[in-house]
């Protein structure tokens, strides 16, 4: 009896590990959840999950409506049931109303049920079927599954909050029944703003839609970005909707070369192997803003000033003394006074390769089309005479 005991504990095991690890790579891959717009336009989503709360969701509406900003409001069924006139306030203020699933590892089995009355609560309420829920972060990926698969509706998965994941076209979660994010909305808001967001509910999103299969080879590349950034100590600038550009240092990688300097009149030498700040593109916003050349030329102008500034008063950067990139996009920075050059055959081959496979993955119509890597290159002193005052959003 022990040994079938024993033997039924481990495929017990084995089946809880299996399906936990389904839940993950689920959760990982964001198939059939909304989790990211994908568009040129500075829009970010605030999803406020619980409530509605007396206490607290008049003083979010409040600051909403102060701002000009819409949200989204992630509402639980038995408090709709509790407060009706207030979820009908914040449909009537323009803010989209979405059912919230609480719980946590352990969410029972009839939380099903509580979706699906909150699910009819809000039709009933503002005579529009909600599209989407939220469920909350502890629930099990597969439950979540479950419960889309049982109502119809589409998961809002989510990538950030307002301390970090700030970018174009994410979703920012914060709790509903808070009193302190009420209090500190404003603020953020103002600082949002300030950065060039544009705060919206998620129906003012652009190009808001599940993820699919042909999606994960993107999610995939921002990962690799990810433990990139970790490893080699990149870092984000700027903080702005128009922020493009990751900065971190590392050697020279070709041959010696003078460049314009303003304190040198023989130019800048830098020699092969000299540390200096290397600057990355975030590859996904650059095929957004592929859409709108114009916006996608004042974005790269303002990103150029956040690497200027970031030169200027990080101290980690301010004794370097030049900064280069390696991309396809190193003749646009030759129109503002980069140096461009050739790279060796070797490096052209690795990198024109790599070049294609983003492209791919992140569905550009014209993969195969030719684009060659090339260096952009430009003295520290240089950059900051033609770009170190600063300018507003």
């Amino acid at each position: 009896m022990g040994r079938v005991a024993g033997k039924l504990g481990r495929w017990a095991l084995g089946l809880g590990a299996l399906l936990w690890g389904a839940g993950r790579l689920w959760r990982w891959t964001g198939v059939g959840t909304l989790r990211r717009a994908r568009s040129a336009q500075p829009g970010l989503g605030l999803v406020f999950e619980g409530g509605p709360d007396p206490q607290t969701t008049p003083a979010l509406l409040a600051a909403l409506k102060a701002a000009g900003a819409q949200a989204t409001f992630c509402f639980e069924a038995g408090a709709i049931a509790r407060a009706p006139a207030l979820a009908q306030q914040a449909a009537a203020e323009g803010h989209d109303l979405r059912p919230f699933v609480p719980g946590g590892p352990l969410t029972p089995p009839w939380t099903l049920a509580r979706l699906r009355q909150a699910q009819a609560g809000l039709t009933a309420l503002t005579g529009q079927p909600p599209h989407a829920f939220r469920a909350a972060a502890g629930v099990p990926a597969l439950w979540v599954a479950l419960m889309a698969q049982q109502t119809g509706l589409r998961p809002i998965a989510g990538q950030g909050n307002l301390a970090q994941g700030r970018r174009p076209g994410a979703l920012l979660h914060l709790s509903g029944t808070d009193p302190q994010v009420a209090r500190a909305l404003p603020a953020h808001l103002t600082d949002l703003q300030a950065r060039g967001y544009e705060v919206r509910a998620l129906s003012g999103l652009r190009h808001l839609r599940p993820d699919t299969l042909r999606d994960i080879p993107a999610t995939a590349l921002q990962l690799v970005d990810v433990i990139y950034d970790r490893l080699g100590r990149i870092r984000r600038i700027g903080g702005h909707a128009s922020s493009l550009f990751r900065v971190g240092t590392a050697p020279y990688p070709l041959a010696d070369i003078t460049l314009p300097a303003p304190d040198q009149p023989a130019g800048l030498t830098l020699g092969r192997g000299q540390r200096v700040a290397e600057f990355h593109l975030d590859s996904a916003r650059l095929v957004e803003l592929a859409e709108r050349p114009v916006a996608g030329r004042r974005v790269v102008t303002h990103s150029i000033h956040d690497l200027a500034a970031a030169l200027r008063d990080d101290p980690d950067w301010q004794t370097l003394d030049a900064v280069f990139s390696i991309s396809i996009f190193a003749d646009v920075l030759g129109i503002y006074g980069f140096t461009v050059v050739d790279l060796p055959p070797a490096h052209r081959r690795r990198l024109t390769w790599w070049s294609r496979t983003l492209r791919r993955a992140y569905g550009v119509s014209d993969p195969e089309k030719a684009h060659t890597p090339r260096l952009a290159m430009i003295a520290r002193t240089e950059l900051l005479r033609r770009y170190g005052t600063r300018r507003s959003q």
